[in-house]
């Protein structure tokens, strides 16, 4: 995979933990290794389903549960991403966390995720690559529970000033299942563009006990779409 990166530039340093943004009820901040177990419960809620009080799952609008089973993601791969947010200046990859905040303004839950990370440049068009640095989201995700608060636009708003002042990227890129139609139509409405191109769906052999697809592998490609940043 060939990154796409410009060392020449400076770049703020990741700090774990550092807020990004604060209102009266969201907290959103840099991810820290304690946040690993609980950032983990959301995320697989959110795609994979969380059991209501009589154990039926619900997930909202980036749901895949009707796609695959399994693990959409582990506490070791997490651990991974925040030790390359750690070592890595200017940084490879960013996890982004959202929090409830309750009026004590102590008590804190976690309710969201989201990840910036540098886009692959053998994926880009010759075209394309002439924008400069480009960047991936991925993992948007917010507790079901906390759905249709706006917690998912105050990330994707965060994460675009990351994008822009931590990575100094000048083109974004989202990867979305091609089936999922009404997160490929929000995304569309954010500014990006369907490219029309396609990526399959690879589960590395050392993954298939956590992604067992439920469907023929040729619907869970991705289609890819891409945005300029200003």
């Amino acid at each position: 995979m060939e990154r796409n990166a410009d060392v020449t530039l400076e770049h703020p340093k990741v700090e774990l933990g550092s807020v990004l943004y604060k209102d009266e009820r969201i907290e959103i901040s840099f991810a820290t290794y304690d946040d690993i177990n609980d950032l983990c419960k959301v995320i697989n809620w959110a795609y994979r389903g969380k059991p209501n009080s009589t154990s039926e799952l619900y997930s909202g609008w980036v749901g895949e549960q009707h796609l695959l089973s399994g693990t959409r993601i582990r506490s070791c791969e997490l651990k991974d991403y925040i030790d390359k947010m750690k070592e890595k200046n200017p940084p490879e990859i960013v996890i982004l966390v959202a929090k409830h905040v309750f009026n004590s303004q102590e008590q804190k839950i976690i309710v969201g995720s989201f990840k910036v990370e540098l886009y692959d440049r053998n994926l880009q068009t010759e075209e394309e690559k002439q924008d400069g640095i480009a960047v991936e989201f991925g993992l948007s995700s917010v507790d079901p529970d906390y759905q249709g608060q706006r917690i998912g636009t105050l990330m994707w708003e965060t994460a675009m000033r990351v994008s822009k002042q931590y990575f100094n990227a000048k083109r974004m890129y989202g990867h979305i299942i091609y089936s999922k139609t009404n997160l490929i139509d929000w995304t569309i409405k954010q500014g990006y563009q369907n490219t029309g191109r396609f990526i399959p769906y690879v589960i590395d052999e050392q993954d298939r006990p956590f992604y067992i697809p439920k469907v023929d592998l040729e619907q869970l490609k991705f289609v890819v779409l891409t945005k300029r940043l200003e």
